[in-house]
């Protein structure tokens, strides 16, 4: 009898042990009207732990530049003992597309997420650029994950395009945003399931209306996108990377809003055990 209570146990366990690795994380576009030094301290003051931060978000404090490559060595040094401080970790930075890279300067993207410890860049690369996009990945060890905006505009828009770029480069995988496919017309789950093995992280975000690239962001639960349905289909993948919490409106005071989409997340997950 032991024995199967035994057996019983491991596999409930085994059942909740991938959403403990589940890293929630706020991209801090969320907090484009603010600092990242201040998006540190909201980050901190809702208990999220991951940053996904943007190339070009003013650092804020005395410190002068933005979040990117031109930030000298000292600059650089001083953010990483307050991000350590406050224990907060910058996962990924992004997105990462034409109007932040050139293939010139691409170097020295990856040369600075090696250097502040960042395991993902987020990216819309041009097709052209894809294989040193993978190249440099490989060398600095820094996976690249494919994004999506919406059409016409962004490559990726539709998962098919993705799954296409990602054929044959070990190092790039899939970071879609659940909102933009919602307003592409995609089928989020759908999508998801096309990302199998290579899905390493998302935007995690509700809209209110479905198919429209002009639709807006809402409080998770409230819009169309059947998010509880989501959170079915990363379990059954063995999902374990990251979940970024983009939120769009009232950009100078979201915080209510958002401690409510993360009650929200964290209900549903909980509901998957």
């Amino acid at each position: 009898m032991l024995k199967y209570i035994l057996i019983a146990f491991l596999f409930l366990s085994l059942q909740g042990a991938g959403q403990k690795d589940w890293k929630l994380a706020i991209q801090t576009w969320t907090f484009h009207k603010y600092s990242f030094l201040e998006s540190v301290d909201k980050a901190d003051s809702l208990g999220i732990r991951y940053l996904e931060v943007y190339p070009g978000q003013q650092i804020g404090g005395t410190m002068p530049g933005v979040f990117s490559y031109q930030l000298k060595k000292e600059e650089r040094d001083k953010i990483k003992q307050y991000l350590q401080y406050k224990k907060v970790k910058v996962i990924a930075i992004g997105v990462v597309d034409k109007y932040y890279y050139t293939r010139d300067k691409l170097n020295d993207f990856f040369e600075f997420a090696s250097y502040m410890e960042i395991p993902f860049i987020t990216a819309e690369p041009e097709w052209q650029d894809l294989d040193e996009f993978n190249r440099l990945a490989i060398k600095y060890n820094v996976k690249v994950a494919l994004h999506c905006h919406p059409k016409p505009a962004s490559h990726y828009w539709h998962p098919d395009s993705t799954i296409k770029a990602m054929q044959g480069r070990s190092h790039i995988g899939a970071w879609p945003d659940l909102g933009h496919w919602a307003r592409n017309g995609v089928n989020l789950v759908e999508g998801l399931k096309k990302m199998k093995g290579k899905l390493w992280g998302m935007h995690y975000k509700d809209i209110r209306e479905f198919d429209n690239v002009n639709a807006i962001d809402t409080i998770f639960g409230k819009g169309v996108c059947d998010l509880p349905t989501v959170m079915k289909e990363m379990k059954n993948q063995g999902f374990n990377g990251v979940v970024t919490l983009e939120y769009e409106v009232h950009e100078e005071d979201n915080m209510v809003d958002i401690r409510e989409c993360i009650l929200f997340y964290e209900k549903q997950r909980k509901l998957l055990k």
